[in-house]
């Protein structure tokens, strides 16, 4: 992999017509399909809880076009009762029907609880549920609570949409890269002044999000090294300021201060600039839509709707998610500044820069990556396109995790459309470069393997091809600190059109 070249890459959408007739039909998710569609009643109330990320920057936008879909144009907004809560309204005058929804903005650890007592339809979280959310309801003696096995269930855990964490700074602010490490000893006061990384003689602003947030616990574990939110609290330098509820107000604030630094997810970067991020291993990323996509950026996040495992969802709470994973809520999402799930293309220099570093295990030269392997991926990719899905497993297991099951019948639908009926879908396992090599390569091939029987005995694809490479091609360092080897255990999806398709 190259410094930095292939992070810059534009990607292109692809055409979606099939693709979104089978999310809007429920594929995608096992709460949309396993019921018919229902008709709403008049009068009907979706109530919303956790990350304020997702409540302030995705819902309005959702709401709008779900409402619109219902033919309920008029949109308001009234404040709740408390600073961070309001209430979404739709109406018109062609229906008696009316939709409201109350939303909840105290951060990813406050929604588990309302949303298992049965206050609240949906968790938004901006990372996935675990079981100290579990043991932390037990503790304020909610009764009944399922286990997390439950939670990521796929239908109970449901992805919306993809973000990946800006490090951001003022726009004028000369420094344009910052390491994992620099931005370790900046955020836990080793590195006090923007002159001792090239830029101005001032002292550095911390400012940060809420610790409730998945966007904080995301840089802890991440870029700090401690998982634990508060832990994490500890080491950190004196903020310039509390931390900040609203993550507009935070962005606001580092973009008009020459001193400041602060990090939030795209969707809430505005008129801040976003650093380019140096891994362990020397790579140069950008937070590009396309590598955020295909799960490549290592500051990548995920938004969740989580509903309750042992309540079934309300027949508009049902529509609502319906409507999020169908291409118009995806397209909504993109619209507002998510990254939308919707399947897109690399352009076609990806293709030569994976080959270029192909022969690289990023593990600082511990790793010899078989020839053998490097020549099956040049062969696998000949003339062909990425595409932005990558499927992942749930951790020690061969399981396909929520969004890679989605992504089975999105890839399906493409496969589908005209354009593509005749192409050649490749799928290219890869494993992380430690333990030993041998095991790593048979179980990345048997995990391609695995997506290729799914894909053809389940959902009918034909012209698959499957193989593993190993520890060749990765897109993320193996180096014995890296906190991101587990991205290279993967299996991407590569398309070679027929001539003349």
């Amino acid at each position: 992999m190259n410094s930095c070249s292939r992070h810059r890459l534009s990607h292109q959408p692809l055409r979606l017509l099939a693709a979104a007739a089978v999310l809007s039909a429920g594929v995608a998710t096992g709460i949309a399909s396993a019921q018919p569609a229902q008709p709403l009643p008049n009068d009907s109330v979706i109530r919303f809880a956790g990350a304020d990320t997702i409540g302030i920057g995705l819902i309005p936008p959702l709401a709008a076009a779900w409402a619109k879909k219902l033919r309920l144009p008029a949109i308001r907004t009234e404040q709740g009762a408390e600073p961070l809560e309001y209430s979404l309204y739709a109406d018109g005058a062609e229906s008696a029907r009316k939709v409201r929804l109350d939303v909840k903005l105290h951060g990813t650890l406050t929604g588990t609880e309302p949303v298992l007592r049965g206050s609240a339809d949906f968790w938004m979280s901006g990372r996935q549920a675990r079981e100290s959310d579990l043991v932390a309801a037990r503790q304020r003696n909610v009764q009944n609570v399922p286990t997390v096995t439950q939670f990521l269930a796929p239908g109970v855990e449901n992805i919306i949409a993809l973000d990946g964490i800006a490090v951001i700074v003022h726009p004028a602010n000369p420094v344009r890269k910052l390491s994992f490490a620099q931005m370790k000893d900046i955020f836990t006061g080793r590195i006090t002044n923007w002159s001792q990384l090239g830029g101005a003689d001032l002292p550095i602003n911390v400012y940060a999000p809420d610790p409730t947030s998945g966007t904080f616990e995301r840089v802890c574990s991440t870029v700090i090294g401690v998982a634990n939110a508060q832990a994490c609290g500890q080491q950190m330098v004196r903020l310039a300021a509390p931390h900040f509820k609203a993550v507009d107000d935070l962005s606001d604030t580092v973009a008009g201060n020459p001193a400041a630094i602060g990090w939030v997810g795209l969707v809430a970067k505005r008129s801040a600039r976003s650093v380019q991020i140096v891994t362990e291993c020397g790579s140069t990323v950008d937070a590009d839509p396309f590598y955020v996509k295909a799960d490549e950026y290592p500051l990548t996040s995920r938004y969740y709707l989580y509903v309750s495992p042992t309540r079934p969802p309300t027949p508009a709470a049902r529509d609502f998610l319906s409507f999020t994973l169908s291409q118009d809520g995806q397209t909504a999402l993109k619209a507002a500044g998510a990254v939308d799930l919707l399947p897109s293309t690399a352009t076609e220099g990806y293709a030569a820069d994976r080959l270029d570093g192909a022969g690289n295990a990023l593990d600082g030269g511990r790793t010899r990556v078989r020839q053998t392997d490097v020549r099956a991926f040049e062969e696998a990719t000949q003339n062909a396109d990425r595409l932005s899905i990558t499927f992942r497993f749930l951790e020690g297991t061969d399981n396909l995790d929520a969004r890679a099951e989605a992504d089975l019948g999105r890839l399906a639908a493409l496969m589908q459309t005209p354009d593509y009926a005749k192409s050649q879908l490749i799928l290219i396992g890869y494993s992380a470069a430690r333990g030993d090599y041998g095991a790593n390569r048979s179980l990345s091939r048997e995990r391609s393997q695995n997506v290729r029987n799914r894909l053809v005995n389940s959902l009918g694809v034909t012209n698959v091809t499957s193989l593993g490479v190993g520890p060749a091609a990765p897109v993320a360092c193996n180096t014995e600190n890296s906190t991101n080897a587990a991205m290279n255990q993967r299996v991407e999806a590569w398309i070679r059109k027929s001539p003349g398709g």
